[in-house]
């Protein structure tokens, strides 16, 4: 599927009709658009995602769902989203139109199969009936085929961009860096619900969902009445607790905004006391201890995501001891497998001899030999047995087994060898830095406090108190804000624990032997297709783990110069149990996990890159990528690598939106022969219109 050109009418800062051709060709991939900050990159992208998913954008983004958050409502997004200019004339609609090719489309009654339609879709909104409406046509198909909403949205989602991929297709570089500290539960359900949907595997699990309803309902119409009650009963607080976690999690959206709007504050009140201070310290120690807190204020969140890191394996950690005695216990009784299939191969092995020399021809000519004799040679046949293969060692005396699958077996394993790793030493220092670094930040704060009131001009004086009021603010939304999440968390493990309630309710409920039929037979697909989607998923892992790494030694200079001997040496991936997502590991030469958080931000960029494109090699279709920000915090090493290793064969459509700081002239020339056209975001009067060229030096 590619992408040949988006038409903007309206929309923030383009006014009027704006048009931009993003053909590429075979040999040369790259689209490159260049604009100030502010001119309209971000709203580019964001106008794509918009006209593709509609009320869904908040689900593709953080970022995008803070922007619809910050407005209110999607409805006042979509009012603020009008262009002021076009406002001011009197027009109240905006659109934008995105003209798509290479789309496979199935055989149908009004379409015949095949990979080369057209398609145009085009959403617009019209700011006072607040009409919100989708088209898309297909070319050579004269007749509407789709008659809802409903349909145009599952035929975006089946045939154009998945949601669930959208992340990998539509992102900001510099913003990816923030996937790597997410926790493993996170990110597996992130790259689960992508590698699902990029394999086709989707498909096969809304089966499996669909038939574990079924199964649900069969059950269900048995009830006795007080059962249902329950079922109700439980149903209702699980629903409940969803609405509750979506309208805490609004909340916490909030308080995130503000915070963002208190610290751009202080930094304005900082600039005004640095620039006015004259007593105690000069102005540019005042300035220097601002850095140094600002330096202190990201070790410190450094220190935090490494110990939240920490913190997911703490209750583990707390309960070592049995985790111990389960891991022995699982290796005695592998142990005793192993010693029970021996002893059996042996007693075979014996049996067979003894078939051999005794029943089968030839026999001695004076007649047969006595049973006295036979059980002579049986016994003596039984020890030269074991001299030559020895002997099996007695069995371990178990009071009972485990019943776990290797899945869960090895997760254990992994997770208490893990935790033997993080030493109680580890934790301590972590906690005892994070301390510290509070401490430092402290003291900066009481020598910054003594400089600013030492100062006596009326206007320092004032915003002083303002940068401490906002200081005072920030610490208490901060304080807010962890409330909420501590609250999520809650409604969230009481969601897991109804939903079990939930399953043993349904699974106790007595059924006809006719229902009992269907049972067993939809139980069996269930079974059939799970195994299907895990043997498919974990086929893949082992291509996605050395393409991954592939790709990091092609954009990581530390993978380069040999000298890695602490760094990353391999990546693993292996699904987590139950279908809960999939887990990537980053090790060092020794087999140890090297932890993300520990990578700096642009280590932290290569890596999730890096996913990016593998996972994307693994599709059953081809996506364009737009991103934003393409060189993110990256150094000049890692700038000249991504540029010429990794952008050119990231997708056949990849178009870059960039500023003149990031992709200046020199830079381009890199990649220029790559490059199919660029374009300029031309900004005057507060309108944005696209312009043939990229910034002063180059034109197509």
């Amino acid at each position: 599927m590619r992408i040949d050109k988006i038409t903007l009418t309206n929309f923030r800062q383009y006014q009027g009709s704006n048009s931009i051709d993003l053909r590429t060709t075979d040999d040369k991939n790259i689209i490159l658009i260049g604009g100030k900050n502010g001119y309209g990159k971000t709203n580019l992208l964001m106008s794509l995602v918009w006209c593709i998913y509609g009320e869904d954008i908040a689900k593709i983004d953080e970022n995008f769902k803070r922007e619809i958050q910050k407005e209110g409502n999607y409805l006042k997004f979509l009012k603020s989203s009008l262009n002021w200019g076009s406002a001011k004339n009197g027009e109240d609609k905006f659109s934008v139109e995105i003209q798509l090719s290479e789309i496979e489309l199935p055989d149908t009654l009004e379409i015949r199969s095949g990979n080369n339609y057209k398609c145009i879709l085009k959403r617009t909104f019209e700011v006072n009936s607040t009409n919100e409406k989708i088209e898309i046509s297909i070319e050579g198909i004269k007749n509407n085929i789709f008659k809802t909403d409903d349909e145009k949205k599952v035929f975006v989602n089946d045939y154009l961009i998945p949601i669930e991929a959208a992340k990998f297709v539509f992102f900001d570089a510099e913003k990816i860096a923030n996937w790597a500290e997410l926790s493993t539960k996170e990110e597996g359900s992130v790259l689960n619900d992508a590698l699902g949907k990029i394999l086709g595997l989707d498909i096969y699990e809304t089966l499996v969902a669909d038939l574990e309803t079924y199964t649900d309902g069969l059950r269900k119409e048995s009830a006795t009445s007080t059962v249902k009650q329950q079922i109700n009963s439980v149903e209702k607080g699980i629903q409940h607790n969803v609405e509750e976690i979506e309208k805490k999690e609004n909340e916490i959206l909030d308080k995130e905004i503000s915070l963002l709007d208190l610290k751009q504050k202080i930094t304005e009140y900082e600039t005004f006391l640095v620039k006015h201070s004259n007593k105690v310290l000069n102005a540019g120690s005042l300035d220097e201890l601002y850095k140094n807190k600002k330096e202190l204020e990201l070790k410190g969140k450094e220190l935090e995501n490494k110990f939240n890191q920490l913190s997911e394996i703490i209750p583990f950690a707390v309960s070592a001891g049995k985790l111990e005695e389960v891991t022995e216990h699982l290796a005695k009784q592998e142990e005793d497998s192993s010693l029970q299939e021996k002893r059996n191969e042996l007693i075979e092995k014996n049996n067979q001899l003894l078939e051999k020399l005794f029943n089968n021809p030839p026999f001695p000519t004076d007649g047969d030999i006595s049973f006295s004799k036979k059980m002579f040679y049986a016994e003596k046949a039984k020890k030269i047995i074991e001299d030559v293969f020895g002997k099996v060692d007695d069995t371990n005396e178990l009071d009972f087994e485990h019943d776990l699958n290797k899945s869960d077996k090895d997760l254990i394993s992994e997770t208490f060898q893990y935790i033997r790793k993080q030493s109680k030493d580890i934790f301590e220092q972590t906690i005892d830095n994070f301390n510290r670094v509070k401490n430092e930040i402290s003291e900066i704060d009481r020598l910054i406090k003594k400089i600013e009131s030492d100062q006596q001009d009326e206007e320092v004086i004032k915003y002083t108190n303002n940068k401490n009021d906002a200081e005072r603010k920030i610490e208490k939304l901060i304080e807010e804000k962890g409330a909420l999440q501590n609250q999520v968390s809650q409604l969230k493990k009481s969601i897991v624990a109804d939903n079990q309630r939930l399953q043993i309710l349904i699974k106790k409920i007595e059924v006809s032997e006719q229902k009992r039929k269907k049972l067993d037979k939809a139980n069996q697909y269930i079974k059939a297709l799970k195994s299907f989607i895990d043997e498919q998923k974990r086929s893949k892992c082992s291509t996605l783990e050395s393409a991954i790494f592939e790709e990091m030694q092609k954009l990581m200079h530390k993978l380069q110069d040999g000298n890695n001997d602490n760094f990353v040496a391999g990546v693993k991936a292996e699904p987590l149990p139950d279908n809960d997502g999939l887990k990537i590991t980053l090790l060092d030469k020794e087999g140890v996990t090297r932890h993300k958080e520990s990578l700096s931000q642009g280590e932290k960029q290569i890596y999730i890159s890096s996913l990016i494109k593998s996972i994307l090699s693994l599709s059953i279709q081809e996506f364009p990528i737009f991103i934003d920000t393409p060189l993110g915090r990256l150094d000049d090493e890692h700038i000249k690598n991504i540029l010429l290793n990794y952008y050119p064969d990231l997708a056949s459509q990849v178009i870059l939106m960039a500023t003149n700081n990031e992709i200046p002239p020199s830079r381009f020339k890199l990649m220029q022969t790559n490059v199919a056209q660029t374009y300029l975001l031309e900004n005057k009067n507060n309108s944005t219109n696209f312009k043939q060229g990229y910034f002063q030096s180059y034109e197509n």
